[in-house]
């Protein structure tokens, strides 16, 4: 709900979308959805994860194994 809470949004590193598995069943609009992060939040990284099926987990892994390696 980037447009209800921008505040929230715009220090945002990232945004992860969860429970993706579940998008067409409630007619989630990802369009609309992204659209409305990069509007409030166009620095932060979008992933799309499900725990069920595990889509995007491991792309959410590595952007966390990035940020955590010390900066040289």
């Amino acid at each position: 709900k980037p447009l209800k809470y921008p505040t929230l949004f715009k220090t945002a590193d990232l945004v992860l979308v969860t429970k993706i598995d579940l998008a067409e069943a409630v007619e989630f609009r990802q369009d609309e959805a992204l659209e409305a992060v990069r509007g409030v939040a166009p620095q932060a990284d979008v992933l799309e994860v499900s725990a069920k099926t595990g889509l995007g987990l491991e792309r959410w892994y590595e952007w966390l194994r990035r940020r955590l390696q010390p900066e040289r």
